[in-house]
């Protein structure tokens, strides 16, 4: 692994042969320098490095050495992630130290390739701009993935897990007057996202979306954790991927809660992962107490967030912080959801239903 000139990722990337050298070498992620004398001047070559970056397969990280204002905004977004070591600059991501995160990040997308590579070409897309458009690819995106062998690996790596049938409501709900409040109600689980979650939340938003009288929607977990995303005893399930993908169109919260949006607050605690920050990025306003843990898991079990966050999250904190959380596998504390946009306010809170 080795960090490109600016001059040296664009030879490499308009390559006329760059498809053939990508299988061969088994490349699929490169790291570029940029700074003010990266000869982005070269109006010619910046375009055909932009253009390039959009269909080349391939994820392209660039390292910012000066502050985002003293570079085009629209050579920055043309890379899949930005990262800085450097406290002036607010749209790449912040890492205390660049070469640990390069050779994490390195290690994570060559191992989970095929994930990652698609989570790259779906939000180089920005079809998040259009919400249902959004929610449409990025379902398809997951159906594909899970036919994919690294998805079929992690799934053998896991083993048989038994589903635990819930006896009671796992999603509760009370009214008063023009607010509703919503509660995830798998404590034991820490409120792990399973198919009858994703119903009976979708069945209580849905209320909110019809009834006109309800003003304010709260969305909470019981327990420890807001919600440890995806049951893990649930992946895999669905035999056939069209399937799971007309379900996901039928039933979706992450619509429903963009629908909402207005009128929907959400308050985290403990683990939110996958669909714990997913749906909650939705809200126009989300609170977290300090033991709040934001991770996407999704590319390490070979799949891409599949419970709207390849939408909700880069319409809060842009695709390339997206890219980073997802493909890194980094954890983030209230500081950093506060710094980075993911969360609105902290508040001291414990749930109670």
């Amino acid at each position: 692994m080795s960090i490109l000139t600016f001059n040296e990722a664009c030879s490499f990337v308009t390559e006329i042969a760059l498809s053939e050298k990508l299988y061969e070498s088994e490349t699929s992620c490169i790291f570029v320098e940029i700074d003010p004398t990266a000869g982005i001047d070269d109006i010619d070559r910046f375009c055909s490095f932009v253009n390039h970056n959009n269909s080349v397969n391939l994820v392209i990280v660039g390292i910012l050495n000066c502050s985002d204002e003293e570079l085009p905004s629209n050579f920055l977004k043309s890379f899949d992630i930005l990262l800085t070591d450097s406290r002036l600059s607010r749209l790449p991501a912040f890492v205390e130290d660049i070469s640990i995160a390069i050779q994490e990040l390195d290690e994570m997308i060559s191992l989970h390739t095929q994930p990652a590579l698609v989570l790259a070409h779906l939000l180089r897309q920005k079809a998040y701009q259009n919400v249902s458009q959004g929610l449409v690819l990025e379902s398809l995106s997951y159906g594909m993935l899970q036919s994919g062998s690294q998805f079929k690996a992690w799934l053998n790596q896991r083993g048989d897990i038994a589903r635990v049938l819930d006896e009671k409501p796992v999603v509760l709900a009370s009214r008063s007057d023009e607010s509703l409040e919503i509660y995830l109600n798998r404590p034991e689980r820490s409120n792990a996202y399973s198919s009858d979650m994703r119903d009976q939340l979708f069945d209580f938003l849905q209320i909110a979306r019809f009834d006109e009288a309800v003003t304010k929607v709260k969305l909470h977990g019981l327990g420890k954790s807001f919600c440890s995303g995806g049951d893990l005893a649930e992946f895999g399930s669905v035999d056939f991927p069209p399937d799971g993908h007309i379900i996901r169109m039928h039933r979706s919260p992450a619509l429903s809660s963009h629908s909402i949006a207005d009128k929907l607050e959400v308050y985290l605690h403990g683990v939110c992962a996958g669909a714990g920050i997913e749906i909650p990025a939705f809200a126009s306003r989300v609170f977290g107490n300090e033991s709040v843990e934001i991770f996407l898991p999704e590319i390490s079990m070979g799949l891409i967030p599949g419970a709207g966050g390849t939408v909700s999250l880069p319409r809060r904190i842009g695709p390339q912080k997206t890219a980073y959380l997802a493909m890194s596998g980094k954890t983030l504390s209230l500081s950093d959801a506060l710094a980075w946009g993911l969360i609105d306010e902290a508040v001291e809170y414990e749930p109670n239903y």
